[in-house]
């Protein structure tokens, strides 16, 4: 394996996957001040609907992973759900007493030093709707990429604001020909395979697309996605990665 960093090319998309949520709790205000903090510039993030139609920034349907069994995203108002501890089950030390955020309050923190790679994560037929409006009132439409693995969110999204950007995350063994075509039949900017699945072949197949590998399980799955031509990842930890133009310290931060 390379020495860490690995230097990658300028234009290559270092992603930090729910902030760096190698080393803090993910999708949490913590994570994403971290990974500015290592240099990154470009973050990754899941939104889902609160019961008050709320954009919370938050992975999981339920919050059982997080310590609370029992507790669903969608069954409470965003004031139910912004009260409630997100850093302990990471660490209680370092953590405790971290909460989530919703969409605009994420942008109003970062505004222009991002750019957001938004998620929707639940089939609501409105979160793409609710999102862009959010990315539209923020000024943030030319920094944003919204994704998803819901093919009819994307198109969804397509239909009310074509010049918006989208990328499609694929599942296991749907990085093919046809899905390929069909991402480019619908507009697309990109196409995300899982990094396991990535080989020099199929990423240059899909070079009408930008390909961003996701699903970063370590550094073998890191260096396949670069060695196979990516244009970016989403990584948990993203001081692996550096542009060769920067130089960065033992402690990961970017100069």
């Amino acid at each position: 394996m390379p020495e860490l960093p690995v230097r990658v090319p300028t234009d290559f998309r270092i992603i930090a996957h729910r902030g760096a949520s190698g080393y803090a709790p993910e999708n949490t205000l913590a994570a994403f001040l971290l990974a500015e903090r290592m240099g990154v510039t470009e973050i990754e993030l899941d939104i889902q609907f609160s019961r008050d139609r709320q954009l919370v920034i938050v992975h999981d349907e339920t919050l059982e992973r997080y310590g609370y069994p029992g507790l669903a995203v969608a069954a409470l108002d965003f004031a139910e759900l912004a009260a409630l501890d997100l850093g302990s089950w990471f660490s209680p030390f370092l953590y405790r007493g971290e909460h989530l955020l919703t969409l605009s309050t994420l942008f109003q923190v970062f505004r222009d030093r991002m750019i957001y790679h938004v998620e929707l994560k639940t089939p609501s037929p409105d979160l793409p709707g609710a999102v862009l409006e959010c990315v539209n009132t923020n000024g943030l439409r030319a920094r944003t990429i919204i994704t998803s693995f819901h093919f009819d969110l994307l198109t969804r999204v397509k239909t009310l604001s074509p010049d918006q950007r989208v990328g499609w995350l694929l599942r296991a063994n749907q990085f093919t020909r046809e899905n390929i075509a069909r991402a480019v039949d619908a507009g697309f900017f990109q196409i995300c395979p899982m990094a396991a699945e990535t080989n020099r072949e199929m990423v240059a197949l899909a070079r009408a697309l930008q390909v961003r590998a996701h699903s970063v399980k370590g550094r073998a799955e890191m260096l396949q996605a670069i060695q196979s031509g990516c244009d970016g990842i989403t990584t948990n930890w993203p001081d692996w990665l550096v542009h060769e133009t920067e130089r960065r310290d033992d402690c990961g931060k970017g100069k």
